[in-house]
């Protein structure tokens, strides 16, 4: 069964071999990521436009990612680093609703939202330590084989 799902995502029959262990825990890890995101983004009420267009661009990335691009790795280090800093901006700075003037500053984003938030940017962070690690180095600078 697990080997079957890692066929599925492309990770376990590589043209060029299998991908390390690192690689493939790091880039299920995103995956699982990306599914609390959209998660997070249907609760919130996004668009739906924007919702599969975020879907869709998330999973290519991932997906490249897994395959060995750095590009991929690296425009998802950056989103990544941008998502905890709107993490930290976000429970440091919290949107004061104040009816009254003796109302103290408040939380605007529902506690549930803001654990599944903590959650997904806790694992992204984990699954780039992972996608950079030593061990796959190796991965991102083979040489490609060429199909024909």
């Amino acid at each position: 069964m697990p080997n079957k799902i890692l066929d599925s995502f492309y990770l376990n029959n590589h043209p060029d071999g299998k991908a390390p262990q690192k690689v493939v825990i790091g880039t299920l890890l995103l995956y699982l990521a990306v599914a609390l995101q959209m998660a997070s983004n249907l609760l919130d009420g996004v668009n739906l436009v924007a919702f599969i267009f975020i879907a869709f661009f998330l999973i290519y990335l991932v997906f490249t990612t897994g395959e060995g691009r750095k590009w991929a790795r690296g425009i998802l280090l950056v989103l990544i680093l941008f998502n905890s800093y709107a993490l930290v901006a976000n429970i440091t700075h919290p949107a004061p609703v104040l009816k009254q003037p003796q109302d103290v500053a408040v939380y605007k984003t529902p506690v549930f939202l803001l654990t599944l938030f903590v959650a997904e940017v806790v694992i992204e962070l984990l699954a780039m330590a992972l996608v950079f690690s030593k061990e796959a180095k190796p991965w991102f600078n083979r040489e490609r084989k060429v199909i024909s």
